[in-house]
C-alpha cells in the first residue's frame, strides 16, 4: 500500500500503472514453432511432447516443458480446424 502511495506522489496518476517491459517474457519465438512444425511434417518418424521439448532444447536452445508444448499443439490444432 505504501509503495502505491509513493508511486502516486512521485509520478502522479501515471505512476499507478506498471512500467512497460514488466512481466514474464515469452520463452519461444514464432520461428521456433515453425521449426517444430517443419520437423513434424518432413521427418518420417513421430515425436511425443517430451521428445519435441528435447529437440527444441538441443537444436534451438529453447527450454519449454513437454506440458507447455502439448498445450500449444492443442491450441494450434484447434485453430486450424476452426
Amino acid at each position: 500500500m505504501r509503495q502505491t502511495i509513493r508511486r502516486w506522489q512521485q509520478a502522479g496518476l501515471g505512476g499507478l500503472w506498471d512500467a512497460p517491459g514488466r512481466g514474464v517474457k515469452p520463452e519461444w519465438q514464432e520461428a521456433d514453432w515453425v521449426y517444430l512444425e517443419q520437423c513434424l511434417q518432413q521427418e518420417p518418424r513421430t515425436y511425443n511432447s517430451k521428445q519435441l521439448a528435447h529437440k527444441l532444447a538441443q537444436e534451438r536452445q529453447v527450454e519449454l516443458s513437454a506440458d507447455r508444448i502439448r498445450r500449444i499443439l492443442k491450441k494450434t490444432r484447434t485453430a486450424k480446424l476452426a
